[in-house]
């Protein structure tokens, strides 16, 4: 019996030493697949932060182009990012995948990783610094204090009053309104919230405000609060919300022939507008359940040539510093925000187009300015172009449509009448986005199609490593 259970023992060391030394790996790493493992953690960061599929891919294939000795071929689907290396028929490919994780959107770090790869590609780093640049970039990223972010969201509600001539009162409450609204969201994504259900709590949240504001107002308890008109809050907080998402990025996903990824990003938009219509009528369900009723008069809230050009600058500029761009950034989007004013009141006044097509119009501009500065100051264009466009937003069409679905509003609307607005509201938003990428492929025009080439044809490179 003994004999039988050292026997055993013996056979079970072997095959466990031989498993061991099976699947042992050397600590070093071969230049090739260090190349690979760079160009797949900038494409998570990037992609994780809303950069286009095309320009995300562009930039991997600077680098396994410049340090790998074989083509590389990446492909985005989603979140999920494969390189792909093909060593030929005697030995086995090399296959890295990678799950994108969500970020918080840094644009000085996606303008930091631009400029990594713009280093890369015209050889001036080896590979081994450029991956101490890399872990520098992680470890020590780069931002404003929460208090200038949490400003930037606070500046997008005032410029939204502006944009409809708000009294000081309201802009007063819009500021103080977005700044808490932005700093609740940022609290509770750091708690790992689904921003599914932030969206909902903070389109809530402001509803309720300007529920509780008009409820003052009408029960002259508080005399320096008159003639509130509630909907310019909510417009406000509405702006704010819908800034940040990237439906920019999804309609370029879709004409860089990118479809899984656009369709990904596009129902992620349609998730987080189907969360602000929930929390704005919970909030208008909660009010009336409290006695409270908001009137809305959309008469009061329409755009005015007084102020809109100062109200869309501090959209653009606040939508820019709540996604930590840099301050040269800041000023151009602030610059970018005012020209897509200028060019829809203009298209829209002048020349008798409609909303839709002077919006479009208007993107077209941003798109094609923006891209042009981003190639001058080296300052990532997708953040230039989603903050010009951010003042175009339809937050004005997206409430009167709600209001007329529930039958809130004071004017005489149905039904139907609802539904036809959330379509134009469906309609002027896919006019920013397919005018702004129009603006950005007439800028560079051969780009994209340059990027699908690099990402079939063999391109063979032997880099000093």
């Amino acid at each position: 019996m003994s004999n039988l259970k050292q026997t055993l023992q013996a056979l079970f060391t072997t095959a466990t030493d031989n498993t061991l030394e099976t699947l042992r790996i050397d600590d070093s790493l071969s230049p090739n697949m260090r190349a690979l493992r760079l160009s797949v953690e900038i494409a998570d960061t990037l992609v994780a932060m809303g950069v286009s599929t095309a320009d995300v891919v562009s930039m991997a294939l600077d680098i396994t182009d410049r340090y790998c000795r074989r083509k590389v071929q990446f492909d985005i689907s989603s979140t999920l990012i494969t390189a792909s290396q093909d060593r030929g028929n005697e030995r086995e490919p090399l296959t890295l995948v990678r799950h994108a994780t969500a970020r918080t959107v840094n644009n000085m770090t996606v303008q930091s990783l631009q400029e990594l790869v713009r280093d890369i590609q015209q050889g001036n780093l080896k590979l081994n610094e450029a991956e101490e640049r890399l872990d520098h970039i992680r470890n020590n990223p780069r931002g404003y204090p929460r208090i200038i972010t949490v400003g930037g969201g606070a500046l997008i509600s005032v410029g939204a009053g502006m944009l409809f001539n708000a009294s000081p009162l309201i802009l007063t409450i819009m500021f103080l309104l977005g700044a808490g609204v932005t700093y609740a969201m940022r609290y509770l994504g750091h708690l790992r919230f689904p921003a599914f259900f932030i969206q909902i709590f903070a389109a809530m949240l402001i509803t309720l405000v300007a529920a509780g504001v008009t409820w003052l107002d009408l029960s002259s308890n508080v005399t320096w609060i008159s003639n509130i008109n509630p909907t310019l809050i909510v417009i406000g907080g509405i702006m704010m919300l819908l800034a940040g998402l990237t439906t920019v990025a999804a309609v370029q996903d879709a004409i860089d022939e990118f479809y899984v990824t656009a369709n990904a990003r596009l129902l992620k938009v349609i998730m987080m507008t189907i969360a602000i219509v929930a929390g704005v009528l919970a909030g208008i369900y909660i009010a009336k359940k409290l006695g409270v009723a908001i009137q809305v008069d959309a008469a009061q809230a329409t755009r005015r040539a007084d102020w809109q050009i100062l109200g869309a600058i501090l959209i653009s500029a606040g939508y820019a510093l709540n996604m930590q761009t840099k301050p040269l950034g800041v000023i151009i989007s602030g610059g970018l925000g005012a020209l897509s004013i200028g060019v829809y009141a203009i298209t829209a006044d002048v020349s008798n187009l409609s909303i839709i097509v002077a919006t479009g119009v208007a993107a077209v501009a941003v798109g094609a300015t923006a891209t042009l500065f981003s190639r001058i100051w080296r300052t990532p264009s997708a953040a230039l172009m989603t903050a010009g466009i951010v003042p175009l937003v339809p937050g004005l069409s997206l409430y009167n449509g709600l209001f007329d679905l529930v039958g809130t509003s004071t004017s005489v609307n149905t039904f139907d009448n609802g539904i036809f607005t959330l379509f134009n509201t469906i309609l002027i938003a896919l006019a920013i986005a397919s005018g702004v990428s129009l603006g950005h492929l007439l800028a560079r025009p051969v780009r994209r199609t340059l990027v699908r080439a690099r990402n079939v044809l063999p391109i063979p490179k032997v880099a000093d490593n």
